[in-house]
């Protein structure tokens, strides 16, 4: 249920975390890997002839995707004396990664990093890019030792929650296993009673034990009643609701309508609505809490409207001050989390659209969401979509170019918006005149002005971009052309432009543009995953890549000041990845006003919700930031979140980055 980062954080973050060894019999096992239900890719474990423990995980995600073989060697404590993994990653880049014990130190080395530290006392490696089988050993240690934790490198701890026993019709046995510590929320994990790994289901990536596929669903249906229950009990621990009128006094507050700051106000919230914008001078009303905004901003909630959400992307919302937002490609239970969160029994941002994906099956089909082989199945599915009250239709890579308009009729027939990526040998423009009302990623406009014969279902969608991107002249007849069909059309356009910049700009171990702000504010083991590098660029194209994403951000600007709406989404690690995304609206050169009003009015108007949300007056609903600075003046300022307000319910900023093991700016 995420991007490319989350792929990738997949493959760094919830492959890594493990348990120890036992004096058995290692056999052989194999594991299916799964996108939606559909077959991906294979886990194998096993142990070599000396002793060593041996993994190779492989999967395919439309075209990217990891191989990795990992070799492992325990000492009699169970913890590691040497690892090896090799490979490449989900982006196709070599993967060399070593870990070793000498004496009274232990080093490691990988193509993104390297370190060292004393082995005393001892701790367990967890790979940059390790499998499933490094996250067994370390499960393993865990559950033998009394504390049922464990140290671990490059830094931290990590622990064991609960391991709780469950049975599996009548004769299997398993433990559903909680680990806490790793990075932003819990991972999972189901053991059998030998305390080997069975299966790591998810609504996104599932691995499951060879001949077990038919559990996943029960599997996954069971984890999710823990984690539902996590996620209520912080929930319960984290929201405050305040016990009558609020005001947030003396305030500074962000106007989108006029672009202005209008300083010295009171803002009065009476349940979840906004009751009145006073003047300083005005009297508060009796009896009211009170929050002093003095030499603070105030803002509406911001938008982030392209995302892939899960629970545990809800804290992370809030905290950064993302109180509404749009999804765009989902799990089935995605109705669930919605009603989760825009009930507050989990903490996230509203959730106001839900976007129904469809794909053509074929070997880089989409992994969720409706996978067809026909136009009539296509028909269906938003049939289906619709009756379930999903908003918008999302069009994905593989789908037949001679569907499409069709496709659009019927969804539009029924008062749904169609957008997504532009099939593969299939232009920007021709979707746009075939009934697209929106474009997701700005790679899919530039691939507009190259051959309709590239195979766009494949990573061709990255790399052409970074090859030829920066040939593309804004100015010129054909991108103005281009232009005119998307005003004709009130076309809109979801940049995600922050996405390619680690992309088309960075390699192995140097840090992502995206989140090089707040590396030291993570967990270190979420931040390492940010070092990973991005396309396998050719050597000597540096330069050509980096001015491509130049280029990109010209063609940002070029669109805005054509008068093309544009909606800051992210499409990457909640929070965050918006707060870049705007920081890179402003310096692809729009003002910070027009960048603030993208983020607040002009989301809520495209989803429909400008009447309820999106600036900050009498009658709206009660979403609210509060910032520690002017973001109209220092874009960067965004960032300083100190107080989230959100159907009327207070959540402070610091305490929900400390719930999640994130430190807050101050």
């Amino acid at each position: 249920m995420k991007s490319i980062f989350t792929l990738l954080f997949l493959s760094v973050v919830l492959l890594s975390c493990t348990p120890e060894n036992k004096e058995m019999a290692y056999q052989p096992i194999e594991y299916n890997l799964f996108f939606g239900g559909n077959k991906a890719g294979y886990f194998k474990s096993g142990m070599t002839e000396d002793g060593a423990y041996r993994y190779e995980m492989e999967y395919n995600d439309r075209g990217r995707g990891p191989h990795l073989e990992e070799t492992i060697r325990l000492n009699s404590e169970g913890f590691p004396e040497n690892i090896e993994i090799l490979g490449h990653n989900y982006l196709k880049d070599t993967v060399s990664e070593t870990f070793g014990r000498t004496g009274d130190k232990v080093q490691w080395k990988s193509t993104s990093e390297q370190g060292s530290a004393t082995s005393e006392p001892p701790a367990f490696y967890v790979g940059a890019n390790s499998s499933y089988g490094n996250a067994e050993l370390l499960v393993r240690k865990m559950l033998a030792s009394p504390e049922q934790s464990t140290a671990i490198y490059p830094s931290g701890k990590l622990h064991i929650s609960s391991a709780t026993p469950m049975s599996i019709g009548d004769t299997l046995n398993l433990k559903l296993i909680e680990v806490v510590g790793y990075g932003f929320s819990p991972t999972y994990y189901w053991f059998d009673t030998d305390n080997r790994f069975f299966a790591a289901p998810s609504s996104w990536l599932t691995a499951i034990r060879t001949g077990y596929e038919s559990l996943s669903e029960e599997l996954l249906t069971l984890q999710l009643t823990r984690e539902k229950a996590y996620y209520a009990k912080t929930a319960a621990e984290l929201t405050q609701t305040p016990a009558g009128t609020l005001v947030i006094s003396n305030v500074t507050l962000f106007d989108p309508k006029s672009g202005e700051n209008l300083s010295n106000r009171h803002v009065v919230v009476k349940g979840n609505t906004i009751e009145a914008v006073l003047h300083a001078q005005a009297e508060l009303p009796e009896g009211a809490e009170v929050i002093d905004g003095t030499g603070k901003t105030l803002l509406p909630g911001l938008f982030d409207m392209h995302t892939h959400l899960g629970r545990s992307d809800g804290i992370l919302n809030l905290a950064a001050g993302v109180t509404s937002v749009r999804d765009l490609a989902n799990s089935f239970d995605l109705p669930d989390i919605r009603n989760e969160f825009n009930e507050n029994s989990v903490i996230g941002p509203r959730i106001l659209v839900m976007s129904g994906f469809i794909d053509q099956a074929g070997p880089y089909a989409g992994p969720i969401g409706k996978i067809i082989s026909s136009l009539e199945e296509g028909l269906e599915a938003i049939d289906f979509y619709k009756e379930r009250g999903y908003h918008q239709i999302k069009l994905y890579s593989s789908i037949d170019p001679a569907w499409v308009k069709p496709l659009a009729e019927k969804a539009h027939s029924l008062g749904l918006r169609v957008s997504g990526h532009i099939p593969a040998h299939m232009l920007a423009g021709q979707a746009v005149a075939d009934g697209y009302d929106e474009i997701q990623h700005i790679n899919m406009i530039a691939l507009n002005f190259m051959s309709d014969t590239i195979d766009t279902r494949t990573p061709l969608r990255f790399s052409m971009i970074g090859k030829h991107a920066h040939e593309i002249d804004v100015d010129g007849a054909a991108f103005q052309d281009f232009v005119k069909l998307l005003k004709s059309r009130n076309t809109v356009i979801d940049p995600t432009v922050s996405i390619f910049e680690g992309m088309l700009t960075t390699r192995a171990g140097e840090p992502d543009p995206m989140f090089v702000e707040i590396l030291d504010r993570l967990p270190v083991q979420v931040s390492r995953g940010f070092y990973s590098g991005g396309l396998p660029i050719p050597e000597g194209q540096e330069m050509q890549y980096k001015e491509s994403y130049a280029n990109l951000l010209e063609m940002i600007r070029a669109l805005h000041e054509a008068g093309i709406t544009l909606v800051p989404g992210t499409d990457a690690m909640s929070g965050f990845s918006l707060h870049n995304e705007l920081e890179n609206y402003v310096k692809a050169g729009i003002s910070n006003a027009d960048v603030l009003k993208m983020a607040t009015l002009t989301a809520a108007e495209v989803t429909g919700y400008g009447e309820q949300l999106g600036s900050i007056e009498a009658g709206k609903w009660a979403d609210l930031i509060l910032i520690d600075g002017n973001p109209l003046n220092d874009i960067s300022d965004i960032r300083r979140v100190t107080l989230t307000i959100k159907d009327g319910k207070i959540y402070t900023s610091k305490e929900l980055y400390e719930a999640i093991g994130v430190r807050h700016f101050e």
